[in-house]
């Protein structure tokens, strides 16, 4: 195992602590994948296994088609839906799903995150959050049918369940969860005051945003 391959681990387990610290996820919930550059092999997050004890050592390695390589645990049961974003957009190469609580609760009512916050309208170049179809995960027909809701977005909301972004690293795909479910929490809080419909960013700033998202590469991953 070389430098880069125990970093990319440490991040994985990083980014998955950091999410649990902030309510993203509880205990072994969600999970999060990093592409090794210039190979056909996955790290990836294993299943039902904490994250405040997790080492390095605990992540698993998975080829293109998520067959296990190495490892001593079974790698998340999500794996299908994190190999095929990387398989359909080469510029995806890391994904994380958390189940966060703000983002469950709104999309549970149809209520979809608008351009509240400038985090969000960046991160997510304008777009939002996709839906995907209320069916069961954690097979390769969800990934497929998922991921074709996704389109060129960034991240996807699964209903019930709970959202899935990818990014050029692990880090902004994290991020880019954090930034959906904090702006879920400021749409959710401001419906909860019922003084009327929350002011959103207006459409030229928006455009605006996005010019900058693009030129920053905060867009990244968004086209196939």
């Amino acid at each position: 195992m070389d430098n880069l391959e125990m970093e990319l681990r440490q991040q994985l387990i990083d980014a998955a602590q950091f999410c649990e610290a902030r309510d993203l996820l509880v205990y072994t919930q969600g999970n999060f994948s990093a592409r090794i550059p210039g190979t056909d092999r996955v790290l990836i997050t294993p299943s039902d296994i904490p994250y405040p004890t997790m080492v390095p050592e605990d992540i698993v390695e998975v080829d293109m088609d998520g067959k296990k390589v190495s490892g001593k645990y079974a790698p998340s049961s999500e794996t299908a839906i994190h190999i095929t974003a990387m398989r359909r957009n080469p510029a995806v190469m890391a994904c994380a799903h958390a189940e966060s609580p703000h983002v469950n609760a709104l999309y549970s009512l149809n209520l979809e995150i608008p351009n509240i916050l400038g985090n969000f309208t960046y991160l997510f170049a304008g777009k939002g959050l996709a839906l995907g179809p209320s069916i069961r995960s954690a097979n390769q027909d969800f990934a497929e049918k998922t991921l074709d809701a996704m389109g060129d977005r960034m991240g996807v909301v699964w209903k019930n369940h709970g959202m899935f972004c990818v990014g050029p690293d692990i880090k902004m795909a994290m991020k880019r969860c954090m930034a959906a479910e904090q702006a879920g929490r400021v749409y959710y809080l401001a419906l909860c005051l019922n003084r009327g419909t929350p002011d959103l960013i207006p459409q030229d700033v928006q455009k605006e945003m996005v010019e900058t998202a693009i030129a920053h590469g905060w867009a990244e991953a968004a086209k196939s």
